[in-house]
């Protein structure tokens, strides 16, 4: 009976860990035409501000962001029926 339990019980923290869903946030950078997808696991993307990166060089750059979890339509492949 301790046997099944702990399967089980191992189970359901498998099937936990494999639902956490990533999310993709469309960002702009502040003061550039420029924008980024960015990938969380957890949290919201209105609350990303900043993103730190290393360029070729191993410069550490930091760029003020906003982003957005709105899906636009540009980012899904959309076929009209005919």
């Amino acid at each position: 009976m301790k046997k099944v339990l702990t399967l089980i019980g191992v189970a359901a923290l498998v099937l936990c860990a494999s639902c956490a869903k990533e999310k993709n946030c469309r960002c702009s950078i502040i003061g550039t035409q420029s924008t980024r997808i960015i990938t969380i696991k957890h949290g919201s993307c209105s609350q990303l501000n900043h993103v730190t990166y290393f360029d070729a060089l191993d410069s550490s750059h930091v760029d003020n962001i906003v982003c957005t979890d709105y899906p636009f339509e540009a980012d899904t492949n959309i076929v009209y029926q005919k």
